[in-house]
């Protein structure tokens, strides 16, 4: 053994090297605590930050390397390759909710996280531009979700109050049920992770309102 540490002891010193050491490292101290631990229960709801809980659908176990420190993390997983696992999409099941004859009118938007990837995330921040057959408004979820690793997060909620034109605008639409266009969503989010930071574009067409 001394005598291949010797002979091996620039590439073993380098940064390279050392790299790889630390992360063989945590792998075995990882596995042996996984090997030791008793299987945790999963696919519990669990609050958002400062606000009440969403719905979450486990779909996709985590593995080692989400817990390997994050010098050594970014050197296998690069934010790019992250986001190219999460998506953004309305929720299946009633995305958009109308209240135009309340005092002060709103559309609530809401919407669902897939994150495939092995890393927690959390939601910084989520920017829509929202078309109700045409420009229609733009507005933000400055809310903080997690968005835990290899889970569906559902309810996201998007809540906007409407000026009148925008109101008349949306209920024209409604009336027509979309015949005469479409609901356009365009959506950037922002999300922070152990791999560094995440954006993700989507763009999201749909014919009707339910």
């Amino acid at each position: 053994m001394l005598a291949w540490i010797l002979a091996n002891k620039e590439w073993l010193f380098s940064g390279i090297g050392l790299a790889a050491l630390g992360a063989a490292w945590w792998l075995a101290r990882i596995g042996y605590r996984r090997w030791a631990e008793r299987p945790s229960p999963t696919g519990h709801p669990v609050a958002g930050l400062g606000g009440s809980a969403p719905t979450r659908q486990e779909v996709k176990r985590t593995g080692l390397l989400s817990r390997l420190p994050p010098f050594v993390l970014r050197i296998f997983l690069r934010p790019e390759v992250v986001s190219s696992r999460v998506d953004i999409d309305l929720r299946g099941e009633n995305p958009i909710r109308l209240v135009l004859n309340a005092e002060v009118p709103y559309v609530d938007l809401y919407f669902q996280i897939t994150n495939l990837s092995p890393l927690n995330l959390v939601l910084d921040r989520l920017l829509a531009d929202v078309w109700f057959g045409q420009p229609t408004f733009t507005s933000a979820v400055l809310r903080r979700y997690e968005i835990p690793a290899g889970q569906i997060t559902r309810g996201v909620q998007l809540r906007y109050q409407l000026a009148s034109a925008q109101r008349k605008q949306i209920d024209e639409f409604a009336q027509s049920q979309g015949q005469r266009g479409a609901i356009h969503i365009y959506l950037t989010g922002y999300f922070q992770s152990r791999a560094g930071s995440i954006e993700i574009q989507k763009a999201i067409d749909r014919q009707k309102l339910s």
